[in-house]
């Protein structure tokens, strides 16, 4: 956990690229247990919208600071209560609700972040994920995954796909990329409606007479996105079955998991994934480990589901990687309502892709002068390592400059 020793292993990598390349063999900040298998590899991104509380997630029981912050949200010791922290390392602990994901941690799959942010961060959840999901300084015009994307234009059309009602800054760009709820309703019509709405848009789209300028984009982009609606109205039929004893629950954050494990197995070469989990920004009634606790709850929601991915993808876990975000975390003390308000860093997740678990990342103390402003976790990790690794390591990119394009600028404070 010595935070010199955790730099001068991450310098290697940072140092690596100067080019503005990564090489995957030099020490990176996220181990990769083996080489890469060099099959078709998909990245899953899951945001957690609204600030997730990381020091309740990831919970360092044994500092001595962290229960005097939180004199009732604090999450008791392992063997301390029957709710207790899943024990890591014998430092940091898992919240009870997360026992999903300690089993993939107790598989040595599951990387955690503890302390993750970028410097001179802002507390608005509007900008904050602006600026992640643009993965550099200053707002960009596009997102760090629709510039992977771009990096191969003539991939297959359903190479990137966004769950939810709408696409996440991450995926706009150049790149045309389809969102929805579910592969049943793609259009995100009603049923009875569906068949109508699609006859119209193929009779304008599909035998568009050939124009020029805009209009002839426009049709491009129409036709494009019929031809999808096709592949996606073939992979909705039948029943899907999980495999090695996967379960999904019924929430919508497993069911679109669900679909996502569905189109990997489909084999349509999707590399790029994304789905939102919300529900963490808890300024009061957070609860601390008891099962009814609003931040437990959403907790059991989201471990439980990444667990069921995590079984389902046991034959295909080398070439598939899962990475979860929040645009921040929350303030180290509680407050009077019994929650916790906006801070900075907080923890991040990381399974499969041939990932080496552990938890990676030095911890900043908890201390009144060890906090930003006497109120905020400091970050130890800055955030676009972690995607520069995952770009590099699972996904094979070379030229970073073109995703990450200020990731030079933030390396002397790695140094």
């Amino acid at each position: 956990m010595d935070r010199r020793i955790f730099l001068k292993k991450l310098s290697a990598a940072t140092l690596a690229g100067a080019g503005m390349t990564l090489n995957p063999a030099a020490g990176t900040l996220l181990k990769f247990a083996r080489a890469a298998t060099g099959g078709n590899k998909t990245l899953v991104v899951i945001f957690q919208r609204g600030g997730c509380d990381g020091l309740n997630a990831v919970v360092p029981y044994a500092d001595p600071d962290y229960r005097r912050h939180r004199p009732t949200l604090a999450i008791p010791a392992p063997g301390a209560a029957e709710r207790a922290a899943l024990d890591l390392d014998g430092f940091f602990g898992l919240h009870p609700s997360l026992a999903g994901l300690h089993e993939i941690y107790q598989e040595n799959n599951l990387a955690i972040f503890p302390a993750v942010h970028y410097p001179d961060a802002s507390r608005s959840h509007f900008d904050s994920q602006r600026l992640i999901e643009g993965a550099a300084l200053q707002r960009q015009n596009d997102g760090w995954l629709n510039r992977v994307i771009q990096q191969n234009p003539n991939a297959d059309l359903l190479n990137a796909v966004a769950l939810g009602s709408q696409l996440p800054f991450s995926l706009f760009g150049d790149i045309q990329v389809p969102s929805f709820d579910s592969l049943q309703t793609a259009l995100g019509a009603p049923d009875t409606q569906e068949p109508a709405i699609q006859a119209a848009l193929d009779a304008i789209f599909r035998n568009a007479p050939p124009t020029s300028g805009n209009r002839d984009r426009l049709y491009g982009a129409g036709r494009v996105a019929m031809e999808m609606l096709d592949q996606l109205a073939l992979l909705a039929q039948g029943e899907y079955v999980a495999e090695n004893g996967a379960n999904y629950a019924d929430d919508g954050f497993a069911q679109q998991l669900k679909q996502v494990a569905r189109l990997i197995k489909a084999d349509v070469g999707l590399e790029i994934a994304t789905l939102n989990i919300g529900g963490w920004d808890t300024h009061s009634n957070q609860g601390a480990a008891e099962v009814g606790g609003t931040q437990a709850r959403r907790f059991a929601i989201f471990a439980d589901g990444l667990r069921a991915f995590y079984r389902d993808m046991a034959d295909r876990r080398d070439d598939v990687m899962v990475l979860t975000m929040t645009e921040f975390g929350r303030t180290v003390q509680e407050n009077a309502s019994g929650g916790t308000d906006h801070g900075k860093a907080s923890a991040w997740f990381a399974f499969g892709g041939q990932t080496q678990g552990g938890v990676h990342g030095g911890w900043p103390g908890l201390d009144e002068a060890d906090l930003d402003q006497g109120r905020f976790l400091r970050y130890t990790v800055d955030y676009r390592h972690i995607l520069a690794d995952v770009l590099s390591g699972h996904l094979g990119v070379r030229n970073l400059g073109a995703i990450l394009p200020d990731l030079l600028r933030v390396l002397p404070e790695r140094a």
